[in-house]
């Protein structure tokens, strides 16, 4: 008996244990297999999942069939980018500058007294999804709830779909005179803002510090079991490592790893993200690059130098001894102009990585998919100094699963050549093929048959690390006795930006006020509102825009085909969007922007109507950041990308996105406090 002799239900029981590559060679093999999987909605499900980047939700009620149907509106939704399902939130409070949006959650901290200028009393979230349940008449106050403590707060953390969990980061003073303040993280059940049933230690004490209001800034995340907790305290001239990095198991309330960095520290960062559950990259701004640092369970180091905060008799002795945090990795960024100074770095990537299914504590209904934690986007905002005087911004768009994948390839080869090459005083190896051919490698999971190549989409970068780890090696070998065993493979390999940076990146010069709030990216797009209106939607997402374009071709329509549409082919260059700084100047250094050049000064009802139509850019080639007053080269980059705009419906100083739903903020005259808040929900509801 053949293969073809089962039945139609015996094949497609075979043909859902395949993976996404087998399933598309599955259908090819002949017309029969093809229409076994083009019938049935689970394999189509499947299929649709993985081009969309997405994952499918175990705990959904909904069948395959619906789960499959609302995808593809979903996906067809953002093409088109309508904006007409929208709903304005009323607020019940007046805001603080402390917010989050994740998992369909918006939450926002509340100042009792307007007049101050910092300080958060409580905090407020709401379910997103509700207000569209709600008739739009309706008053949507009444949807906000509320969590008081009781105590001042200076930073959130949501995990809501895994673990059901909000956890709030407060100050009190134990001695007010000399401002020493107790600095505690509460782990809440989101749903009743009460101590979370999973956390062994509801309050988890971090410090005793000083502390003054406006001069400490904290970040928080959450994956899985880990809650990883930053702490930037710049009292002045009290702290001696103002920098603190503590990663948690939050269920047990105990320590993995933990860094401190002092003011003399070449290797600052006020920001971090979690590549994996036991893996962070942390931004270093003195240095200008990203270090890529692992906390597996197996790690084993010195415990970390005593700290100068206040109380460190008590907090040493109760504490134990905690591993430090390993560099791995360290990936330069592109060198700056000798001029030029980075005065800040931020980033986020959303969703967080989860855990394994074990851990989750929460199981949520409401939703039949969401984003691929591994293959979102990490939005980096650098804020440099120009020597003119000037501070301009300019934002990097990577993947997580790139980033993981060069360090992990980077680790892999210097471990291989530490096998075949034991002794550093033979010559360096010539690279293998892999690393030599870099611009025929793509990655294995990702070469769908069927779909035409974009170039750069998976590029698997060239590089020896073996060969930047000797010369670190070697300069540090001055400063070395001769009996020093030191292992090499204690130092982090460093990849230079040429290496590992252009091909799987995107550089943008951006505008002050769109970097002000970070949550606009959610799994491969990315949303931002220009000066001139217009609302941009950036979608990363490589298998889709291969299929895209394939999709045209094949019906005779190819991009570009249409009014609006533009594509940047392949060895082109574009200078970037520029800015208007305060003086009035083109932050893109006098280079023209194409995508100006039907906005200028034409007159008539034609211009007008094609400003205030859907434009559709796909950009396939390299393009640059064209300021020789911030670069010592301009960035080049070459992530393909597909960008969707349209003339904002309403003036928002800027928007945010969650899975679904792109969130519009309107300021006041001040652009300090929220005033409204505008939900424009992307293909309907998820029912």
């Amino acid at each position: 008996m053949s293969l073809l002799d089962l039945p139609d239900e015996l094949l497609v029981f075979i043909a859902s244990a395949l993976d996404f590559e087998d399933i598309l060679r599955l259908q090819q093999v002949c017309t029969r297999l093809r229409g076994v999987v083009k019938s049935d909605s689970a394999l189509q499900y499947a299929l649709e999942l993985r081009v969309a980047g997405m994952m499918d939700n175990p705990a959904s009620r909904l069948v395959p069939g619906e789960r499959l149907r609302i995808l593809r509106a979903k996906e067809e939704a953002w093409r088109l980018l309508d904006l007409s399902d929208r709903r304005s939130i009323a607020l019940n409070h007046n805001p603080s500058g402390i917010y989050d949006l994740t998992g369909g959650t918006l939450l926002l901290g509340e100042r009792r007294h307007s007049e101050n200028l910092t300080g958060t009393d409580a905090v407020h979230t709401i379910n997103l999804h509700s207000a569209f349940s709600h008739a739009e008449e309706q008053d949507t106050r009444a949807l906000w709830s509320n969590i008081d403590l009781g105590k001042q707060v200076i930073d959130v953390g949501l995990a809501i779909q895994e673990h059901d969990l909000i956890a709030l980061v407060t100050y009190s003073y134990v001695h007010e005179a000399q401002m020493i303040a107790s600095v505690d993280i509460h782990l809440l059940k989101h749903s009743t803002g009460q101590p979370h049933p999973a956390a062994a230690k509801p309050v988890l004490h971090f410090e005793n510090i000083y502390y003054l209001p406006g001069h400490c800034s904290i970040m928080l995340e959450i994956s899985g079991d880990t809650l990883c907790f930053l702490l930037n305290n710049y009292f002045p001239f009290v702290n001696a490592d103002p920098v603190t990095l503590v990663v948690y198991n939050w269920k047990t309330g105990e320590p993995k790893v933990s860094q401190k960095r002092l003011y003399s520290d070449p290797t600052m960062f006020n920001s971090f993200v979690l590549l994996s559950p036991d893996t962070v990259v942390l931004p270093i701004i003195p240095t200008n690059a990203l270090e890529v640092c692992q906390f597996a369970d197996e790690l084993t180091a010195s415990h970390p130098p005593d700290s100068a905060s206040p109380n460190t008799e008590a907090s040493t002795s109760s504490r134990p001894q905690i591993p430090f945090l390993k560099t791995t990795c360290i990936l330069q960024l592109p060198p700056l102009h000798p001029g030029a100074l980075v005065l800040r770095m931020t980033c986020r990537c959303e969703p967080n990585p989860r855990g394994p299914l074990s851990s989750a504590t929460h199981a949520d209904r409401a939703v039949p998919f969401y984003s691929d934690p591994e293959k979102a986007i990490m939005i980096l905002h650098l804020h440099i100094r120009l020597a003119i005087g000037i501070t301009r911004v300019y934002t990097m768009i990577v993947h997580r699963s790139s980033l993981l994948r060069i360090t992990q390839d980077a680790l892999k080869h210097r471990q291989n050549e530490a096998v075949v090459n034991p002794a550093t005083e033979e010559p360096e190896p010539e690279p293998s093929d892999e690393y030599r051919s870099v611009d025929q490698h793509s990655d294995a999971e990702d070469t769908d048959e069927g779909f035409p190549h974009v170039p750069g989409a998976f590029f698997h970068p060239f590089y020896n690390p073996h060969r930047h780890a000797r010369r670190s090696a070697r300069l540090d070998d001055a400063s070395r006795s001769e009996d020093d065993d030191t292992d090499s493979e204690a130092y982090p390999i460093t990849i230079p930006w040429e290496t590992w940076g252009p091909a799987v990146t995107r550089w943008f010069a951006d505008e002050l006020a769109g970097t002000r709030w970070i949550t606009t990216t959610c799994g491969q797009r990315f949303v931002r509102v220009r000066s001139d209106g217009r609302l941009r939607v950036y979608d990363f997402n490589q298998l889709s825009l291969r299929r895209y374009l394939h999709t045209r071709s094949m019906n005779g329509e190819p991009f570009g085909a249409h009014p609006g549409e533009s594509i940047l082919e392949r060895g082109e260059l574009d200078a970037d969007e520029g800015d208007e700084d305060e003086d009035g100047e083109d932050e893109d250094g006098g280079v023209d922007n194409p995508e100006e050049d039907g906005e200028g000064d034409e007159e008539g009802s034609d211009v007008l109507q094609i400003q205030q139509e859907r434009r559709i850019r796909v950009v396939l080639g390299t393009t640059m950041v064209a300021d020789l007053s911030a670069w010592e080269m301009p960035p080049q980059s070459s992530l393909p990308y597909i960008e969707t705009s349209f003339a904002s419906p309403d003036e928002y100083e800027s928007v945010l996105l969650d899975e679904d739903i792109i969130v519009g903020l309107k300021m006041d005259g001040n652009g300090r406090h929220i005033q409204e808040v505008v939900l424009h929900r992307i293909g309907g509801p998820m029912t």
